[in-house]
């Protein structure tokens, strides 16, 4: 039962007027009833937005017209038109969506399905049509799986209805997409021939799980297991909590498995999801799909390793570790899969953009702050720099009697783009023990998570003079000694 086709009917317009078009999503899903044959439910979401309330006594009603037809060999198998009435709403500041679900019986073949749209309260408005294609496969005694039906909510019910299967009342959500303000992921599916191949003694297992789409591995939290008594036609109602799934391409997939753990039957539903605020978990990596994003086109494993590399200033504890392991690979695709989620998890609506931004910034640093064959971002003010930004102000003294060459930097504003925070009014020395005019090193700063040494007044003199008092904080009776007055008074 493989599914064919996905149908979104789409509107130019949010506004209600004579030209405006219905706004619709449509899909469907295939299932067996034993005796009767296979069956197709489609699933209809009208956008109350996009069609015409009309006033009736009391309440708003808006009237839907549906054109359905099947054709098997050009010829016509199914042919029906109904009214679809909307529940009636006190006014039209709140108009609510109009769901349908319809079931056509059909034999084992190919079918050409024409869908045809209209607003009735608003004839002036073009009907909107659409065509699909639906396979109905031959009839088996091997135990298979139904197609996957998602679901929008559903509650225990024994009324007729054709949203009742099961003993449930299931309201369809007809999209393969769940963006940021859905957090459930329901579903709906039947299990056929159970019974007949494992036998009435037996049981079996209905595992299903959320898989990343490319890698096809499955996400960390999103397995699952039910176990079941064989049956003519077994349902099963499964759910996953998905505020934290991060963006990407997905599979849903449900599996049979009897006593042993065999896979006896699988169905698997491709979705995506768009959370943007949800940051992209390193162990689940394999879900993105970096086709066509700025990382795409860099395929040389030394070149993703340095821009790997480079985000180490930037870094959380848990990312530098990541890039530590991973750089010692020549996983060509997750590092490309890592960048982007680095950065898509920093700015969601625009990870080239900041990725682009930062690389400017690597690039300054590489030639202000080069420390003999490493690269500016790996030496101490490159990093600073790199995870703070530029210093409010920078004293620089190349010569001073006694002390070695140093740099003191000045934050007003101290911002940590890992963590988010920040501090006010925080100091950064530098001295370069070597002489060698470009390696400075980090010799204290008062910034919380930063290197701090009581001494550094005493290391920058040991130029030319031997401490031997290891109580003693300051140094005594030196000459030219205004690194004290520069880190309490930056200029």
């Amino acid at each position: 039962m493989k599914k064919l086709f996905y149908l979104f009917l789409f509107i130019t317009s949010f506004s209600i007027s004579a030209f405006s078009s219905v706004k619709a999503y449509l899909n469907y899903a295939l299932f067996y009833a034993p005796g009767k044959g296979s069956y197709v439910e489609m699933y209809l979401d009208v956008a109350g937005s996009s069609v015409l309330f009309k006033k009736q006594k009391l309440s708003y009603e808006a009237k839907i017209h549906i054109d359905v037809t099947f054709k098997h060999n050009d010829s016509l198998i199914i042919t029906r038109g109904y009214n679809l009435l909307s529940p009636e709403i006190a006014d039209t500041n709140s108009k609510i969506d109009i769901l349908d679900v319809q079931r056509y019986q059909l034999k084992p073949g190919t079918y050409l399905a024409e869908i045809k749209i209209a607003d009735a309260n608003n004839p002036k408005q073009e009907p909107v049509k659409s065509t699909m294609t639906i396979v109905v496969p031959p009839a088996t005694d091997s135990i298979y799986v139904s197609d996957i039906e998602l679901v929008e909510s559903f509650e225990k019910s024994t009324e007729q209805s054709p949203f009742v299967k099961s003993g449930y009342y299931i309201a369809p959500y007809p999209l393969t997409y769940f963006n940021e303000r859905v957090n459930k992921l329901n579903f709906y599916v039947e299990g056929y021939n159970t019974l007949k191949q494992l036998g009435a003694d037996s049981k079996f297992l209905f595992t299903y799980y959320i898989e990343a789409a490319e890698m096809k591995e499955v996400v960390t939290g999103y397995h699952t297991f039910t176990k079941h008594k064989p049956e003519e036609v077994v349902p099963l109602i499964g759910q996953f909590d998905i505020e934290k799934l991060a963006s990407g391409h997905y599979n849903l997939v449900v599996e049979i498995r009897n006593s042993a753990n065999e896979l006896k039957a699988k169905k698997t539903l491709p979705f995506t999801r768009i959370a943007p605020k949800v940051k992209i978990a390193l162990n689940n990596l394999s879900s993105i799909d970096t086709a066509g994003t700025f990382i795409s086109h860099v395929t040389n494993p030394d070149t993703l390793r340095e821009y790997i590399r480079c985000l180490y200033p930037i870094s959380s504890t848990a990312e530098r570790d990541w890039q530590y392991n991973q750089t010692q690979n020549n996983d060509v695709v997750k590092m490309q899969q890592y960048v982007y989620a680095f950065w898509e998890n920093r700015n969601p609506p625009n990870p080239k953009l900041a990725w682009e931004t930062y690389m400017k910034e690597v690039r300054k640093v590489n030639k202000i702050y080069p420390c003999g064959s490493q690269p500016g971002y790996m030496s101490d003010r490159g990093r600073v720099y790199l995870q703070y930004g530029a210093p409010s102000a920078a004293q620089q003294v190349s010569y001073e009697p006694d002390s070695y060459p140093y740099e003191i930097w000045q934050y007003y504003r101290l911002a940590n783009t890992s963590t988010g925070g920040y501090q006010t009014n925080k100091k950064f020395v530098f001295y370069n023990p070597t002489l060698d005019g470009k390696c400075f090193t980090l010799l204290h700063s008062d910034a919380r998570g930063e290197q701090k040494d009581d001494r550094w007044q005493i290391d920058l003199k040991k130029r030319d003079n031997q401490i031997f008092n290891f109580d003693q904080t300051t140094p005594q009776g030196s000459m030219g000694d205004n690194a004290a007055d520069l880190f309490n008074n930056p200029r």
